[in-house]
């Protein structure tokens, strides 16, 4: 692609046409993973199945991981069709979202850097590796990133001007904020407020957010959330069932997370292979920030913005207990415009260059990607497994492997026990035991032959 005239536009919209075509298409292939993406499928199967769409479990146990909207979108899809389940979910509750992110992250580097650098910037953005990955995996964030973007970009999109917030802005931001928490929880929520304050601060406009129209705000944020508690409280278990949310839910992941428990410095590790290609400039682009902070009154605005949105939240998410890599989703707007920056910065003269070379291999890595899809299904994931187990009468059982009750609607089976090793022997002639590779040594001589394995998952049946 060559950016000389304004003929880039129309290239860039084709090959944002050709992009969703791609990742449309690649829904259709892929295979969900048992530890989320099936517990997802048996959440919303029983959500439907007994009609109450507040209170989630996950077979016997209360379900309060995840608050509800993202749910009831996939229950939606499943009344519709349960032959495209999977697929239909993916393009709605993820492509879509991710889709609009992208669209606002456009509109807000349009409105503070310049058009080129906004259509530039968005294919770069949607084509890095991880941003790919993550938008073909049935996860929340990616719908709560829309949300918090959406605020995001309304709040910027009023202070251009640094008029008042309008009315109806104001009820679209606020209501971007709760529906944000309502898809997956405090974040949508914290990285909001903790962008605009700390905007606010290095804009030396604190005093903005008095026409903000706070104490609406507040009123639109209570009212949503209040409404969702009151619906809690009308079911029996409804006060136990609030109390894990905000207990467990909420202050646990800060304080001391139940699972995921990482050291302060966890995302440090992780931001250079998860930026990759573009973590060589965004580490340049971040060290020269922060070495120029003392002069970031004279800062253009859109480095404001983006440095706004990447530090404040990436203390807050190093200091609570829980991590993990997908909590950073909403921030990488903001390191992708950091790396693309630095390259305006330091290369001016072959900026565009190298804005194509990464593009490029960007678009290299996702080709070679989807041409691999279908090894990996067949070796990395349960697919076969499934299909197998399926066409199977007999028991099936699982060892080490408690996320393999997952896949018991697949299989058309109401349990699959998770039995310790000596239970083993308590298995009959011709049942059957889902064992994870690495853990197959372990029942090599229980009297048990293989049926089925791939690179990571083996069937085995008692002799």
């Amino acid at each position: 692609m060559r950016f000389k005239d304004d003929a880039y536009k129309e290239r860039y919209k084709l090959f944002f046409i050709g992009y969703f075509a791609l990742t449309i298409g690649i829904t259709f292939l892929r295979f969900p993973d048992i530890r989320n993406e099936l517990k997802y499928f048996v959440i919303t199967e029983q959500m439907v199945e007994t009609k109450n769409f507040i209170i989630l479990k996950y077979f016997t146990e209360l379900y309060p991981d995840k608050p509800p909207i993202y749910f009831w979108i996939l229950g939606l899809v499943r009344y519709v069709t349960k032959e495209n389940f999977y697929p239909l979910s993916l393009i709605i509750a993820n492509i879509i979202p991710a889709g609009i992110t992208a669209f606002l992250g456009f509109k807000l580097s349009k409105l503070y850097w310049n058009e080129k650098m906004a259509y530039i910037s968005t294919a770069i953005f949607i084509t890095l590796p991880y941003i790919f990955g993550v938008s073909l995996v049935l996860r929340m964030d990616t719908l709560m990133t829309a949300f918090i973007m959406g605020s995001i970009y309304l709040f910027f999109s009023s202070y251009l001007d640094k008029k008042e917030i309008s009315l109806n802005k104001s009820i679209y931001f606020y209501s971007c904020i709760a529906f944000g928490v309502l898809v997956k929880g405090g974040a949508a929520f914290i990285i909001p407020v903790l962008t605009i304050l700390f905007y606010l601060y290095l804009d030396n406009n604190l005093s903005y957010l008095k026409k903000m129209r706070l104490l609406l705000g507040l009123g639109i944020i209570v009212t949503i959330l209040g409404i969702w508690f009151l619906m809690m409280l009308s079911f029996p278990e409804g006060k136990t069932y609030i109390g894990l949310i905000l207990g467990q839910e909420t202050l646990g992941r800060v304080v001391k997370a139940k699972t995921h428990t990482r050291p302060i410095y966890y995302y440090l590790k992780l931001l250079p292979l998860t930026t990759l290609p573009i973590a060589p400039f965004f580490i340049v682009g971040l060290y020269k920030s922060l070495r120029n902070f003392k002069n970031r009154k004279k800062w253009k605005k859109i480095d404001k913005i983006v440095f706004s949105l990447f530090i404040p939240n990436l203390v807050f998410f190093s200091l609570i207990s829980g991590k993990l890599d997908i909590y950073l989703l909403p921030l990488y707007y903001g390191i992708v415009i950091i790396s693309l920056r630095a390259i305006e910065r330091i290369w001016s003269g072959s900026k565009e260059k190298v804005y194509r070379i990464l593009l490029y291999v960007n678009c290299t890595i996702l080709i070679i990607c989807a041409g691999l899809l279908p090894y990996y299904n067949k070796n990395f994931t349960i697919k076969d497994s499934i299909e197998i187990l399926k066409e199977n009468s007999e028991k099936v059982y699982s060892y080490r492997f408690e996320d393999a009750k997952n896949i018991s609607n697949e299989i058309n089976k109401n349990s699959i026990e998770n039995i310790p090793l000596e239970d083993l022997s308590k298995m009959n002639e011709g049942e059957l035991l889902l064992v994870k590779k690495k853990y197959k040594k372990d029942v090599s001589d229980r009297s048990l032959e293989e049926l089925y394995s791939n690179e990571e998952y083996a069937i085995l049946i008692k002799k």
